[in-house]
């Protein structure tokens, strides 16, 4: 019975062994764990906070990671296309580029500062304070300047805010300027300026065989007739309710006299004047009424 009871032992030992060992097997080192992270970034993106993580995670690894080839070719280009932009086309292609290279090595704290420059330049400001943020997290010697830069760009915010606005309303103005000076310049718009224009003037036509003055007085769009005798005293014509309604440069009317017929007033181009045209006794007439200044 002993000798079984010896022989088991070292069974047993072996057996524990066999558990064990593959366990810690299993344990991943820092890289591989690192290089897990990475992987799950680079399949979500836009995830902030497993990116945060990383960054984390990284400082406690000594010594520190290295950064991929793959980081850094990305890095270069964004850089040659920082160094060749002229336009936000060339910002855009850096922060790509530097973006790429944020998703190869997403604790790269060089990396995330200079994207924060490319993303200042193409005035993505939200952007730019987002990245110098990540860039906090890597605890840089220059933390303070990092810090002053993300107030810098929410004043450029703010202030790129305004100037929008400034010229959204200076648009606004403009297209109501060009719009209303189409208006202006259409046959309606002449029309309506000509009618501002001769509101409130007096015309006058004198009659040279009484000597008396006929007179149109106008009042916004109407045209009230009228007569002023030899002693220059207002008096009341012919037919005191007399007025009408213009209706356009050229008007025609119903003429209170039964014996005239076709009765049309026309209002000269520059306002000075208005004609009087009609027909009587088969014989047509024009009185040309001036304006009184």
């Amino acid at each position: 019975m002993k000798p079984r009871t010896i022989l088991s032992v070292p069974i047993l030992l072996l057996s524990l062994f066999a558990i064990v060992i593959p366990v810690r097997a299993q344990d991943p080192g820092p890289q591989q764990t690192l290089n897990q992270y990475v992987a799950d970034l680079q399949r979500s993106p836009n995830d902030t906070a497993l990116r945060a993580k990383i960054i984390g995670f990284v400082q406690t690894m000594r010594p520190a990671p290295a950064i991929p080839e793959e980081a850094r070719g990305h890095y270069v280009m964004a850089a040659t296309f920082m160094e060749k932009a002229k336009d936000n086309t060339g910002f855009e292609r850096a922060v790509l580029e530097y973006k790429a290279a944020l998703l190869a090595a997403p604790w790269w704290a060089d990396a995330y500062k200079k994207l924060a420059i490319a993303q200042k330049a193409a005035e993505k400001y939200d952007d730019a304070v987002a990245s110098l943020n990540f860039y906090l997290l890597t605890q840089p010697a220059d933390a303070r300047d990092a810090q002053d830069e993300i107030y810098k760009l929410k004043a450029l915010k703010e202030s790129a805010a305004d100037d929008r606005k400034l010229a959204e309303r200076k648009a606004a103005e403009e297209q109501q300027r060009r719009r209303r000076e189409e208006e202006e310049n259409s046959p309606q718009g002449k029309f309506e300026a000509l009618l501002r224009k001769i509101d409130g003037r007096r015309y006058v036509y004198i009659v040279t065989a009484s000597r008396q003055s006929m007179v149109l007085d106008i009042i916004r769009r109407f045209v009230h007739f009228g007569a002023i005798n030899t002693e220059g005293t207002y008096v009341s014509p012919m037919f005191p309710d007399y007025s009408f309604h213009i209706i356009d440069r050229v008007t025609t009317v119903q003429s209170p006299d039964p014996s005239v017929s076709g009765l049309t007033w026309i209002i000269s181009e520059d306002g000075e004047s208005i004609t009087e045209r009609f027909r009587y006794n088969g014989m047509n007439y024009d009185n040309v009424y001036h304006w009184q200044r």
